[in-house]
């Protein structure tokens, strides 16, 4: 019996040799060929439940055990650790799901149950989400596919909407022609789509417009902090206000 139970652990301890071989392989090769791997943690976890399932099923039939009887023998107890396992499996079939789908991808930004960041891992039970300051998040992989699911990165661009209002002192038509200018001299503001200027009303203390801009992922801040100071540099240089709030106050004498 002793020497059972030592072999059960040999067959273990040699399949996890054979994950790290096979893993170590992959990652030397896709560096060779220079083709990086869009999801080298994802692709770890499938490995690791493959291999895994093997070295179980390979340790049942060494037992003399097989799936179906050995779910037989459990009775009662086979029951109560399906229960047990419900949760666990529902999170590795969601897993499973997503993988497939491709719903979600490791290097993705997403807004998922009221956590936003970039996912690093989709594992066994939960998909591992860093957030924005810094944090790590594991979010249960059911609660993943059964959510609504945002992705702030879609596709190599997105686009900003940037509030500006001026005073109704300023000239209007100057100032729609400063924000197009600014628009197209700014190199990191995509001019495929066409950057917009729109009316956006008549506020409490200013005239107000909406500038609709294109940029590119890696430049998404410092294109936003360049076209503000660009037209804020030209509304001065104009003579055109960005007016604070107002409020007048009338006394009864």
């Amino acid at each position: 019996m002793v020497l059972k139970w030592v072999i059960t652990a040999v067959i273990f301890v040699v399949a996890y040799a054979v994950y790290r071989i096979i893993v170590e392989a992959i990652l030397r090769t896709a560096k060779k060929l220079k083709r990086p791997i869009s999801m080298p943690n994802t692709m770890k976890t499938i490995i690791g439940v493959l291999i895994f399932l093997i070295a179980l099923m390979v340790v049942l039939d060494f037992w003399g055990k097989s799936f179906t009887a050995l779910a037989a023998s459990l009775g009662i107890s086979g029951i109560v650790i399906g229960l047990a396992l419900q949760e666990p499996l529902s999170n590795l079939i969601s897993g499973m799901f997503l993988l497939l789908s491709g719903t979600i991808k490791e290097g993705d930004t997403v807004n998922i149950a009221d956590y936003s960041g970039t996912v690093r891992a989709i594992n066994v039970n939960h998909t591992i989400i860093e957030t924005f300051d810094g944090k790590k998040v594991m979010i249960p992989n059911r609660t993943v596919w059964s959510s609504s699911l945002m992705n702030y990165w879609p596709s190599t661009k997105r686009r900003i909407d940037l509030d500006i209002g001026i005073s109704y002192d300023s000239d209007m038509k100057k100032a729609v022609e400063v924000l197009n200018r600014c628009l197209n001299e700014v190199e990191l503001v995509e001019k495929d789509p066409a950057p917009t200027v729109v009316f956006a009303g008549f506020g409490d203390s200013s005239i107000n417009f909406q500038v609709k801009f294109w940029v590119r992922r890696e430049n998404y801040f410092d294109a936003q902090m360049e076209l503000a100071i660009k037209i804020k540099e030209e509304f001065d240089k104009e003579g055109i206000e960005i007016p604070f709030p107002q409020m007048d106050v009338h006394m009864k004498s």
